[in-house]
C-alpha cells in the first residue's frame, strides 16, 4: 500500500499536464501553437512559404504580394468574418459544413506584402486558436 499512493500519485500529476502553448517563430510573423506543432519551411519564387503541422493536420502560409485572399470561399460554403487586428485589415474564413472545406486567415500587413495562412481540419477550434495568436512582426 505504501507504494501504491506514490505511483498513483504520479500517474494523476501525469494525467493532468496539458499540452503547454508553444510560440512559434517565422521572420515575419509568429503564432502560438500547441507544443506537438512544428514548423517547416518551403521553396517559394515570389513569396516566403512555409507552415506547421502536427502530423494530423497542416496549416501552409504563404506571404507575399500575391497571396491567397480566399475568392473562392464565398458566403454560400463558407463563414467570412473581417475585422482589424492590431491595426492590420484581416479576413477569417471557416467552412459553414464543419470539415468540409478551407479555414484561413489572410492578413493586408501593406501594398507589398500579405499574409494566408490556412489549412483543413475537423479540429476547427484548435485551428481558430492558433489562427486568432497570429502577430506580425
Amino acid at each position: 500500500m505504501k507504494t501504491f499512493i506514490p505511483i498513483l500519485a504520479l500517474l494523476l500529476a501525469m494525467a493532468c499536464k496539458k499540452d503547454q502553448p508553444t510560440p512559434i517563430l517565422f521572420e515575419d510573423f509568429s503564432f502560438v501553437a500547441p507544443s506537438d506543432w512544428k514548423k517547416f519551411e518551403a521553396q517559394g519564387y515570389d513569396s516566403k512559404v512555409g507552415g506547421i503541422t502536427n502530423g494530423k493536420d497542416t496549416l501552409r502560409y504563404d506571404m507575399g504580394m500575391y497571396s491567397y485572399r480566399f475568392t473562392k470561399e464565398t458566403d454560400a460554403t463558407h463563414y467570412r468574418t473581417e475585422s482589424m487586428r492590431n491595426g492590420y485589415k484581416t479576413l477569417t474564413v471557416r467552412p459553414k459544413k464543419r470539415g468540409k472545406g478551407l479555414i484561413g486567415l489572410y492578413i493586408e500587413v501593406d501594398a507589398f506584402r500579405k499574409l494566408s495562412i490556412y489549412g483543413q481540419s475537423k479540429d476547427e477550434d484548435e485551428i481558430l486558436e492558433i489562427l486568432a495568436s497570429v502577430t506580425i512582426l
